[in-house]
Parts: structure tokens; C-alpha cells; sequence
């Protein structure tokens, strides 16, 4: 595979559990549905963007990195897992908020200051502020004698999930499972463009559906084309399938925006957390798990399909929904 020779720092035991989610699956039509537990990994709560970090760290590794440089909201899900693996792997790490400081520590920012992490906050600016405030502290550092590395950059994250598409096809084949369809989170849209890029390079006809849970439509196919191409920049291959041949996209479950629930968002939490006792915050998974639902309404998955959902985690997060998730 193109993605096997880069430097990576090992955060995880992979795989993550595959495995059927039936009473759920009932619920909603779809009976033949299994979940990628990637929010069940041993670091910092687990999720996503430990695959990406694997990556991103082993270049800060490899470059000699003394100080790690990460970017997000309050709640974000990215900075509490970079701050987790710098403490595992023993470099300091500062986090970047493009908020005012919180009035009381909780969620995510309550383990970020556990975990030992030095938060700057510049207030509420735009991404493209604090993209440009990130840069000016990763200059400062290095006026300092520091030598910082800064995550994020897309290709090179991605690969993470490209290799999570060969663990799951693998897993799924071993299991005598013959998925029809994956669905999974569509953000910044690093992870479901690594996941795309994976499944390119697999002999397998599944169709995979990303689920917009921060951008229009339009924004969320451009944000693909740039990530797919950062991949290609960084393991100089282009698959000879293209994501297009085999990947849908659907916004139907942005609702208001991001971060803003919706009554259908908040439903789903509470009916995979009663028939299977696993939870989901209302961001990212509960929409993800939304649009699983209206993707079997619609018809796009039938209901002898194979289904599989990928879990990104976020469980710091919950614990600050209190007030939107209990009536």
C-alpha cells in the first residue's frame, strides 16, 4: 500500500472492534448493521483522530520535534487527543482555542488540563484567524530556539483512514461479511477522504456515504477534492478508481449547522444508547447516525443491505450536552 513506508508513532493495538449492532439496527429498518468502534481505543477516551495523530506525530518525531502545536474549539475532539498522545509520548503541547476562556472547566477542556496541555485562547475568530494566529505562535516558539510542529496538515492525517479501510475490509472479510454500504462523519473532511482513498485501493464494490455534519453540500465536495489531492501529493499515487465512482455525499442532516442539534439528532443519542448502551455526542456521531436513518427512509440502503457505521468517538464532548441532551 503507498501509505505503509511513512513514519508513524504507535498510539493503539489496531483493529478496532467490528461488530453487529442488532437491536438497533431493528429499530430502524436496517437489520443487518454493524458498528467500527473507533471510539474504543486506549487513549485519551478514544476516537478518530488517534488514527490521524499516528501519522502527524510520526513526522514530529522524525523532524525532532520538542513542542506540538494544535488548533480547535473549546470542546474539540482533535486537541484533547493531541494532548492525550504528547503526554504518552512524553512533548510538551500548547492548544490553540478560537474562543474565550471558559467560565468552568469541563468536557474536553477539563481533560486537556489534566492531561497537561497549555491552552491559549484568542477569542472568537474565524478559522482562517486562528489558522493565522497558530502560524504566528509557531513562529514565536521558534524564536525561542523551540523546534514546534504544527497537526493538521490534511494528506498526511488521512492516511489513517486509509489504512482503516483495508482493517475493515479485512475484518469484515474474515467475518464472512459482504458490506453493501459504509457510512461515516463528513467534517474538515480528512477522515472520509482517507477512508475513500482506502477503499480505492481495495477490490471491493462497496459504496460509501459520507454524512455532512459542518458544510454545505457544494463546501464538503470541494474540502474532498483538496484532501484527495493532498493524498496523492503525499504518497505520489493516484488510485485508478476514483472516489466519485463509488462515494456519495449528503448534507440532508446538517440542520441548522454545525454544532447546532437538532430534535432528530438528539432522538437518535437516546435510541442507540436504549437498545445498545453505547453512547453518542450530538456534533459529529449523532448526525452520522441520523443520516444512516435517512438514508434507509429515503431507499438508498435496503434493508437486506450490509451496513456498517463507523463510531469517531467524542465522548469528552457529551458531558457538556447535559442541557441540551435532558429536557
Amino acid at each position: 500500500m503507498p501509505f505503509e513506508n511513512f513514519n508513524r508513532v504507535h498510539l493503539h493495538p489496531f483493529p478496532t472492534p467490528l461488530h453487529e449492532i442488532p437491536r438497533f439496527g431493528q429499530s430502524i429498518d436496517v437489520p443487518n448493521l454493524y458498528i467500527k468502534r473507533d471510539d474504543h481505543m486506549l487513549l485519551g477516551l478514544g476516537g478518530n483522530k488517534i488514527r490521524n495523530l499516528e501519522y502527524w506525530l510520526g513526522e514530529a518525531v522524525q523532524q525532532h520535534a520538542d513542542i506540538v502545536i494544535a488548533a480547535g474549539g473549546l470542546q474539540s475532539n482533535q486537541c484533547r487527543l493531541t494532548a492525550a498522545a504528547c503526554a504518552k509520548l512524553g512533548l510538551p503541547c500548547v492548544l490553540v482555542h478560537n474562543d474565550n476562556p471558559p467560565d468552568l472547566l469541563e468536557g474536553n477542556m477539563l481533560l486537556n488540563h489534566l492531561l497537561g496541555a497549555r491552552s491559549i485562547f484568542i477569542g472568537k475568530k474565524s478559522e482562517e484567524e486562528r489558522a493565522t494566529k497558530t502560524k504566528l505562535i509557531e513562529e514565536q516558539l521558534r524564536n525561542e530556539g523551540h523546534n514546534p510542529y504544527v497537526i493538521g496538515e490534511p494528506g498526511l492525517g488521512a492516511l489513517g483512514y486509509a489504512q482503516a479501510a483495508e482493517e475493515l475490509i479485512l475484518q469484515s472479510q474474515q467475518m464472512g461479511i459482504s458490506l453493501d454500504h459504509i457510512v461515516i462523519v463528513g467534517a474538515m473532511c480528512i477522515t472520509s477522504t482517507g477512508l475513500l482513498y482506502g477503499i480505492s485501493l481495495q477490490n471491493t464494490p462497496v459504496q460509501v456515504h459520507v454524512i455532512s455534519v459542518e458544510y454545505p453540500l457544494q463546501t464538503m465536495l470541494t474540502k474532498t477534492a483538496e484532501v484527495w489531492q493532498a493524498i496523492i501529493k503525499r504518497t505520489h499515487w493516484e488510485p485508478g478508481k476514483q472516489y466519485r465512482d463509488f462515494a456519495q455525499f449528503h448534507d440532508m442532516c446538517l440542520g441548522q449547522g454545525y454544532g447546532i442539534p437538532s430534535r432528530a439528532a438528539i432522538e437518535t443519542i437516546k435510541l442507540l444508547a436504549q437498545t445498545e448502551g453505547i453512547f453518542i455526542e450530538q456534533v459529529y456521531s449523532a448526525k452520522t447516525f441520523l443520516g444512516l436513518i435517512e438514508l434507509r427512509k429515503q431507499g438508498i440502503i435496503q434493508k437486506e443491505d450490509k451496513v456498517c457505521i463507523f463510531h469517531t468517538g467524542g465522548y469528552g464532548a457529551l458531558f457538556t450536552q447535559g442541557p441540551i441532551l435532558v429536557e
